[in-house]
């Protein structure tokens, strides 16, 4: 029988192609749609590839430029050394049993792909490229937030910034290398010392912010010292000056509250500003 007569019956790899296809779109992207991207998509995922098909384990290897290749396995399980050596670090999506189609495994790997590209690119978007604290464009944002929160419920939150002390002699004098290497282990020091909820920034040079919330000014002591604790920690003897305003005893307007406490910095520094 020649091809062009001959009739081609729906097969059980067709089947479960058209299967495939209905679960993606409507299982994956709805996911995509309502839960974080990122780590929390890939073990959501999982938890649906593994209840599709009863399976014991699964592990996902994704790679990225910033981290590498990177394992994860289904509900957040330990990875064992063993384990490692056996799968590998092939990108890919490795599942106990090996049951699931090759298509369907391919498309699982690049929907977690692209949520975990998505989510890095988000944070490189509203990130400092060099400490990773926040960037002064997502500070400027969370300051506006907090101060109408304020100004609408007389939340008390606190402003504090931060120059660093004879900065610009370092850079001149040791180098632009060395002064970066200080400004990311400033900016590690920061993210330390900050509670859950405040926001760290670097929102210039050797300029940072820090918006510490449901605080009324007496916990700006409390941030300061453990800043300098960290920094001594890491053997980093970099001084620095504070400015504070305190929202809403000083003002609730963003533009007022980042003056306040820019000219109280200078204040401290002896400077006119």
């Amino acid at each position: 029988m020649s091809v062009a007569n001959q009739q081609i019956e729906p097969s059980d790899e067709l089947e479960r192609d058209s299967h495939y296809e209905r679960w993606l779109f409507q299982s994956m992207l709805d996911e995509l749609s309502v839960n974080e991207l990122g780590i929390g998509f890939v073990y959501s995922v999982m938890a649906t590839l593994a209840k599709r098909y009863s399976l014991r384990d699964i592990v996902i290897i994704l790679s990225h430029e910033s981290f590498g290749a990177q394992m994860f396995r289904l509900e957040g399980k330990a990875i064992s050394a063993d384990m490692a050596a056996s799968v590998g670090t092939e990108p890919g999506v490795y599942c106990d049993p090996d049951i699931v189609p090759g298509e369907e495994l391919a498309a699982v790997r690049t929907a977690c792909q692209l949520a975990i590209s998505l989510h890095l690119a988000r944070f490189s978007a509203a990130h400092d490229p060099l400490t990773n604290i926040a960037n002064r464009r997502t500070f400027d944002s969370s300051l506006e937030a907090a101060a109408a929160r304020s100004s609408r419920y007389g939340w008390a939150f606190t402003l504090l910034v931060i120059d660093l002390n004879g900065f610009k002699n370092i850079n001149d004098t040791l180098g632009h290398a060395i002064g970066d290497d200080l400004l990311r282990q400033f900016g590690v020091a920061m993210r330390r010392s900050v509670r859950s909820g405040d926001v760290a920034a670097r929102i210039g040079g050797d300029e940072f912010a820090v918006i510490l919330s449901n605080a009324d000014g007496f916990e700006a002591t409390g941030f300061v010292d453990r800043l300098r604790c960290n920094l001594k920690a890491a053997s980093e003897l970099l001084e620095f000056s504070v400015g504070t305003a305190v929202s809403p005893r000083d003002s609730t307007d963003p533009i007022e509250l980042f003056r306040v406490a820019d000219a109280r910095l200078y204040e401290k520094k002896g400077l006119a500003h």
